[in-house]
């Protein structure tokens, strides 16, 4: 891409990387890195870099998902409660992303993710 003058990268991140989820800090933190990963360093060489910040999409990973200090039905009964994104969607959302050159592509606004997150799995419940 740098050699052609053009491309564009779309890096996988999760809507927890625009704040703090309660008991997860690593996994934040890693996903708030990928945020800021390469968007300028690319920039400068023309290639466009799009983040993909998806929250709950119906896909496995919860139910693969291991819970640490959580009570895993907990989370499962409120994921039930969630209105899961179908991966479908997700795709045609990021398609769109991309070709309007997004920089963040998150199919909820920001702090409405990070509402329902803490309303899912309530900090009091990890205690």
């Amino acid at each position: 891409m740098k050699e052609q003058g053009f491309g564009h990268i779309v890096n996988t991140s999760s809507a927890a990387g625009h704040g703090p989820s309660p008991v997860s800090a690593a996994y934040s933190t890693t996903k708030h890195a990928v945020v800021g990963l390469l968007h300028y360093e690319a920039e400068e060489f023309g290639i466009k870099v799009s983040t993909l910040c998806p929250a709950f999409v119906d896909t496995p990973i919860f139910g693969k998902a291991k819970a640490i200090n959580i009570d895993k039905n907990v989370i499962q009964k409120q994921l039930k409660k969630q209105k899961m994104m179908t991966p479908e969607k997700l795709v045609k959302i990021t398609l769109d992303g991309v070709h309007n050159n997004k920089p963040i592509i998150c199919p909820m606004p920001m702090r409405k993710t990070m509402d329902i997150v803490f309303a899912m799995i309530p900090l009091y419940t990890m205690l």
